[in-house]
């Protein structure tokens, strides 16, 4: 009798063993997927309007989402798009609409709603993208950060694509005179301003119709900086470049993402974002676009094409429209609370000391 009790006592004791067992098993696999699920993949769609092909992507916005990816080891995800899903000008509202995770546009594009960062449009920003591109960014965190021009996104950064150069298919530049009754396409409001000032006609069109509207004749020059000579397959379409010392003009780009899904991430993701934002971004994207400027007057002159330094007629006319430029930006974003002179100070004296490293 004792012996059974003892058999019955022992068995209980396995099977309560056996229970306890399988209830840990089953806490530890609830654990690991509480723990998987905190850690799991979220995928930004990208929409480009440019080529997936373009040194702009390849150098800049696919190099940044590729670090995002591989800093993250794969927990953040970026997947391109087919084809864009909005005009170019129209990239942040796709963004904050989800119609789109992921994109990036022009500043210039539209005027009005960035009349904060007009002044990145005017001459002699420099001739390096990197230390016009970290300014801006400085400038932003000083001056705008805290004025919600990016509301329903999350903004990633912005940067300047260097310095602006006249090609023409027939002539360069030697006094301003030489613009009258040209078609130029131009991008943002300040090209537009000079071509016009000048006597030439000021085609707006987004850059992605560049090699449409020059190759049909539809224009007979662009504003442009080198790089898009190779990208867009203009350089034997527009054989003579004028190129004005610090630039005829420049342009500023943002990229954005999502707003829910950045919200959404863990601090940890977060913070890889974080981290490659901002300033970082600016530098990479600077350096991107100092490095594609370089390819592109390589290849031009590799092409034969005739590259000439605008002479002071031209120079001293740009000063002139420049000035007015300033005056009229400072007027602009007062309305704003924005003290325009103060930006533009603050603006090129970082440029200035990012040029003297």
């Amino acid at each position: 009798m004792l012996v059974l009790c003892k058999k019955t006592i022992s068995n209980y004791g396995e099977i309560s063993i056996m229970k306890v067992g399988s209830l840990i098993g089953v806490v530890l696999i609830t654990l690991f997927a509480s723990i998987s699920s905190s850690q799991a993949n979220t995928t930004f769609s990208y929409s480009s309007w440019l080529p997936w092909t373009h040194p702009v992507n390849t150098n800049i916005y696919l190099k940044w989402m590729a670090e995002v990816e591989k800093r993250s080891e794969g927990r953040i995800k970026f997947r391109k798009l087919p084809k864009a899903v909005a005009h170019p000008r129209a990239h942040l509202d796709a963004v904050r609409t989800s119609q789109a995770n992921a994109g990036m546009s022009v500043h210039g594009y539209s005027p009005k709603r960035f009349a904060a960062y007009m002044f990145a449009e005017h001459p002699f920003l420099g001739d390096r993208a990197r230390a016009s591109s970290i300014a801006l960014a400085r400038t932003h965190a000083k001056f705008f950060a805290g004025k919600d021009l990016y509301k329903g996104v999350h903004l990633v950064g912005m940067n300047t694509h260097g310095p602006g150069v006249i090609h023409h298919s027939k002539k360069n530049f030697t006094v301003p005179g030489d613009m009258k009754g040209q078609k130029m396409r131009t991008g943002g409001p300040i090209p537009k301003r000079i071509v016009e000032a000048w006597g030439g006609v000021a085609v707006r069109q987004p850059a992605s119709k560049s090699y449409e509207v020059l190759s049909t004749g539809i224009v007979d020059g662009i504003t442009f900086p080198f790089e898009s000579l190779d990208s867009f397959k203009i350089t034997k379409i527009v054989p003579y470049s004028t190129y004005i010392p610090g630039g005829l003009y420049s342009s500023s780009h943002y990229l954005v993402i999502s707003k829910k899904k950045y919200d959404g991430l863990p601090a940890s993701d977060k913070k890889i974002i974080d981290n490659l934002s901002g300033e970082n971004f600016a530098d990479l994207a600077g350096r991107g676009w100092d490095k594609i400027n370089d390819a592109g007057r390589i290849g031009a002159k590799k092409a034969g094409n005739k590259i000439t330094t605008a002479p002071s007629a031209i120079i001293n006319s740009v000063k002139k429209l420049n000035a007015e430029f300033t005056k009229e930006y400072i007027t602009s974003v007062k309305a704003d609370g924005i003290d325009g002179a103060a930006v533009i100070k603050f603006f090129k004296g970082e440029v200035a000391k990012l040029q003297s490293k």
